[in-house]
């Protein structure tokens, strides 16, 4: 019975309590600087995109050339490892 009343009271303890507004000129203060900090100039925008494409034409092209290489591999590389693990 107790623990249930200490539950209600907390549970209630909000009852009554007013909510309280900030003054006009300081909520308008941290709004600025909220709304500031998410810029991302154009600049940069540009930088990233040409960054991106650069890196996508680079891929493009490596694909390309592996593709229209010629493969005369005269032995596979399994064989061209040594068994031994004498390194000198």
């Amino acid at each position: 019975m107790e623990s249930n009343n200490w539950i209600n009271d907390i549970l209630y303890s909000t009852t009554g309590i007013t909510k309280v507004t900030p003054d006009a000129h300081l909520f308008s203060k941290i709004q600025n600087r909220i709304n500031n900090q998410n810029i991302v100039s154009n600049k940069w925008i540009w930088i990233v995109a040409a960054s991106f494409s650069i890196l996508v034409s680079l891929n493009i092209k490596m694909l390309l050339s592996n593709s229209t290489k010629p493969t005369n591999a005269k032995e596979p590389i399994e064989m061209s490892v040594s068994n031994s693990n004498q390194l000198y």
